[in-house]
């Protein structure tokens, strides 16, 4: 893959702080009798998501189901995600965002459970080392 640039970074930071908001959802289940269920999400995470393929966040270049197990770690052990490099946080937006399209749900399990906000900061914490401050 390539590697990650400050701009790809700074494409999706301004996400965290709306994340992080009290209140924030990032969706809700729709469906009705007969219907499949499917999960509609709020504005600022398919705002998210577009930026996520708009930026090479979702890399075709990456075989993410290759990656799987490798992902649940991070989700399993949340402070491993402080070692995280920005290539490793890349693989892990490719990995749930693909992941999502064949199991409904499981991109807002990642905000639920608080993954995605631990990415983007760590996100953050890359950007500021990069800048030097």
């Amino acid at each position: 893959m390539t590697p990650v640039t400050s701009e790809q970074i700074d494409a999706i930071l301004p996400c965290l702080e709306r994340f992080e908001a009290d209140g924030f959802v990032a969706g809700e289940w729709k469906g009705g009798p007969g219907q499949f269920p499917w999960f509609q999400f709020a504005d600022v995470v398919n705002e998210f998501y577009q930026a996520l393929y708009r930026q090479n966040w979702v890399s075709p270049e990456f075989d993410w189901t290759e990656w799987q197990e490798s992902a649940v770690q991070f989700v399993d052990e949340p402070s491993i995600i402080d070692t995280a490099d920005a290539q490793t946080i890349r693989k892990l937006f490719t990995t749930h965002v693909r992941k999502d399209r064949f199991c409904e749900g499981h991109l807002a399990d990642m905000f639920e459970n608080g993954h995605v906000v631990l990415l983007l900061r760590r996100l953050k914490t890359i950007r500021t080392e990069i800048e030097g401050v």
